[in-house]
């Protein structure tokens, strides 16, 4: 049992260091914004709209990805998803213009997109179902920490070897993880038979119509946990993705990597926020009610930054650490998705409510860019647009005003939530 327990955490690993990898890739631009700007001449619409291709793809792949998941395993999908992100990431270093580094974008993030429902369908697979939210949560720790790994520690290496030649040896290191995951990885323990479920959808037997694509998309709860995932996501994936080392830069007028360094804390409070808050959610009475109340904190927590956006840095720290935490109740979603939907369309369910957490963190990351653009003033230093607090503080409004949504979606979430009990595996 010990040896098969071990098996278990050393699959869950490797799978979770794919997702680190991918978190990677999704916010490195954070840190080489000006560099991007000006090696493409990029306002910061088209900079926005840059580093978004990542999420376009990889969103528009999360219920196709899900559905191949199902039916061939994790395994494959993971090793072809890490080859797809390796090719992507070569490409991004070498491009020599925008549509190039588009398609390299768009590349990095078809590939990485298996990452968090691939690892989600191995943790049920290898594990009991009642660590399932833990397990959850330190994947998204997991993948937080290979965004931290791309504020400072990046910005550091950038600023030593430049940014080509950086992304180009993290490109390679894509084709190193396809490698261990085809000699590691299995798609279940060896003495444990494949669900009747999965074993059907692989035979290309028609699923019941609830396992069913179509039998999902029309149910209330999938649009309500697509909100709820969607939209406690993308001010964090926006904030500390993209736009939160320029803020610091411009507004308070740090060097980048102490800009890069703060920015990192708010990743890291969401890295402790996903396993304490997936744990809690194995364990109180209503999840959607927990996510009410961090939302209705969050909601609150934006306003001063949108109020007074030159907050002095004592008073921004508490305030970065408490939102990163709260972004954790992500997490909380993914486990009422496992309570609603059981195991055996699991790829496919995690996969429409992980298609939220891209789209959202996409339309973020480029609608803040266009708030931007709106106020600037004109002003532009050594190339780059330079703007006001005035322009960063309307979009950490749009940042309140999102999470006032979630706290509506989770209300009426938390009328059905009742309707459903966490179920075993097929």
């Amino acid at each position: 049992m010990a040896s098969q327990q071990q098996r278990a955490w050393l699959v869950w690993g490797i799978a979770a260091g794919f997702f680190a990898y991918g978190f990677f890739q999704r916010v490195a631009p954070a840190v080489i914004v000006d560099d991007l700007m000006l090696a493409f001449a990029l306002d910061a619409t088209l900079m926005g709209t840059l580093s978004a291709s990542y999420f376009y793809t990889y969103a528009a792949l999360q219920v196709p990805l899900g559905v191949l998941i199902d039916r061939h395993g994790p395994r494959l999908m993971l090793a072809v998803g890490a080859l797809t992100a390796a090719l992507g990431g070569i490409l991004f270093a070498l491009a020599t213009g925008l549509w190039s580094a588009l398609l390299a974008r768009s590349l990095i993030g078809a590939g990485v997109a298996v990452g968090y429902i691939g690892t989600l369908k191995l943790v049920g697979a290898w594990f009991p179902l009642q660590r399932f939210g833990l397990l959850a949560g330190l994947t998204l720790a997991a993948g937080t920490a290979g965004a931290i790994a791309a504020q400072v520690p990046l910005s550091v290496v950038v600023d030593g070897f430049g940014w080509r030649p950086t992304l180009l040896v993290m490109g390679i290191v894509g084709i190193a993880l396809a490698a261990l995951i085809l000699l590691v990885v299995r798609d279940r323990p060896p003495a444990v038979e494949r669900p009747a479920a999965e074993a059907a959808a692989a035979k290309h037997d028609p699923p019941p119509p609830e396992h069913r694509l179509s039998g999902i998309l029309v149910r209330r709860e999938t649009w309500l946990l697509v909100a709820v995932t969607g939209l406690t996501g993308a001010p964090i994936l926006a904030f500390a993705g993209l736009w939160g080392v320029p803020y610091f830069v411009q507004v308070h007028g740090l060097e980048r990597p102490a800009a890069a360094s703060l920015t990192s804390l708010m990743l890291v409070a969401w890295a402790v926020g996903g396993p304490v808050l997936g744990a809690l959610a194995d364990r109180v009475a209503s999840r959607a009610r927990l996510i009410l109340v961090i939302a209705a904190a969050n909601a609150l927590l934006w306003l001063p930054f949108a109020l007074y956006p030159t907050l002095p840095l004592a008073l921004a720290l508490p305030l970065i650490l408490a939102l990163g935490l709260g972004g954790g109740a992500m997490i909380i979603a993914f486990a009422i998705t496992r309570t609603v939907f059981g195991t055996a369309a699991a790829g496919q369910a995690f996969g429409i409510v992980n298609t939220s957490v891209l789209l959202f963190g996409a339309g973020a990351q480029t609608l803040f860019g266009v708030v931007l653009d709106r106020f600037w003033t004109g002003a532009v230093v050594a190339g780059n647009r330079v703007y006001e607090p005035s322009a960063y503080a309307a979009g950490f409004l749009l940042f309140s005003l999102t999470a006032a949504v979630v706290v509506a979606a989770s209300l009426a979430l938390a009328r059905v939530e009742l309707q459903h009990k966490d179920v075993p595996g097929d």
